[in-house]
Parts: C-alpha cells; structure tokens; sequence
C-alpha cells in the first residue's frame, strides 16, 4: 500500500462522521430581539469608533464586560 493510499485512509478516519450545520445567524435579527433599533445601533457604533456590542451595553447600562459575561452565559445556557 502507498503512502498516498495510507493518508487517504488516514484522512477518511479523522474526518467527522456527521457533517456540520451551519446555522443562519443574522447579527440585527438578534438586536431586534433585545429591542433596539440595528440601524441605530450600527449607526452609533460608526459614528463612536466603538464596537457593536460596546454600544448596546450602554444601552442597557451595563458594563461591556458584565454583558459579554451575559452572552457568553446565555450562550452555554442554551447548548
């Protein structure tokens, strides 16, 4: 057996046996959903320099890092 025939063999082996999903994840659906306005929001990240995520902590008054604590912890939460 060659060495081409080997990796081939190799290769088959590792690869996962259920494909993955892909999932549609549209970022101003979700800013919706927490109620803001994406326009607004997208609007004011651009004009600030600031990240979107910066921008909708303070609209909720929270701390950038307490909301991606939150987001992380809703995240795993759902898996």
């Amino acid at each position: 057996m060659s060495l081409e025939n080997r990796l081939n063999r190799l290769e088959l082996k590792m690869r996962a046996t259920v494909p993955v999903l892909e999932v549609p994840f549209n970022t101003d659906d979700c800013i919706t959903k927490m109620g803001l306005d994406p326009v607004v929001v997208r609007e004011s990240a651009y004009r600030t320099s600031r990240s979107l995520a910066e921008v909708i902590s303070e609209a909720f008054g929270i701390e950038p890092r307490e909301f991606a604590r939150q987001i992380r912890e809703m995240t795993n939460y759902g898996r």
